[in-house]
């Protein structure tokens, strides 16, 4: 990764955040564009099973404004959105939307077809939240995924998060409604 978020140091805020040696979260930022947009592409036909977001065209500029939102939502203190690498390459997205008045968070993930199965999804969705707690002020870190998602399930289970039930057509996707599971880990 090149760009300005892979610089980390002070201006960051002690960024990018190392998982494990080759595996780091660095912060989602429009310098990053090109290759994000890559990334999405190449897994946009899987993704769109289970994100609405993925079911439309993406653009260079598209993607280019969600990171710039993304950065700023991060200064704003009220997101943690980054990219995940591994050796230097972006293989997933991993964010924390944070509710500083309630003391939640609500993540949200994905990870390319390539690294699906190696563990690099656990270590970093694990690392995401260790940092939500770890930052202070949290109390509740969720997830919500859907009913039909048994990777993501699995993943959520594996991370200690517990099953609290299901928001009936929650989501909407082209053509239909999607019940979400919903999951949760307590600080402590």
């Amino acid at each position: 990764m090149t760009g300005a978020a892979a610089t980390g140091g002070s201006a960051t805020g002690g960024y990018p955040l190392e998982v494990r040696p080759g595996l780091r979260l660095e912060l989602q930022h429009p310098d990053l564009a090109p290759e994000y947009l890559a990334l999405v592409e190449a897994n946009l036909e899987r993704l769109a099973r289970w994100e609405p977001w993925a079911t439309v065209p993406q653009s260079l500029s598209g993607i280019r404004t969600y990171l710039a939102w993304q950065a700023q939502a991060f200064v704003a203190r009220t997101q943690l959105p980054f990219v995940i690498v591994l050796d230097g390459q972006a293989v997933g997205s991993c964010t924390a939307r944070l509710d500083a008045t309630e003391g939640t968070a609500e993540i949200g993930y994905w990870v390319g077809a390539e690294v699906e199965g190696t563990g690099v999804a656990r270590a970093s969705i694990g690392a995401l939240v260790a940092h939500v707690f770890d930052r202070g002020g949290t109390a509740r870190v969720q997830a919500r995924t859907a009913v039909g998602n048994d990777r993501s399930r699995t993943l959520l289970d594996r991370l200690g998060f517990e099953f609290e039930g299901v928001q009936r057509s929650a989501q909407r996707m082209p053509g239909r409604r999607v019940d979400m599971a919903v999951y949760a880990k307590i600080a402590g």
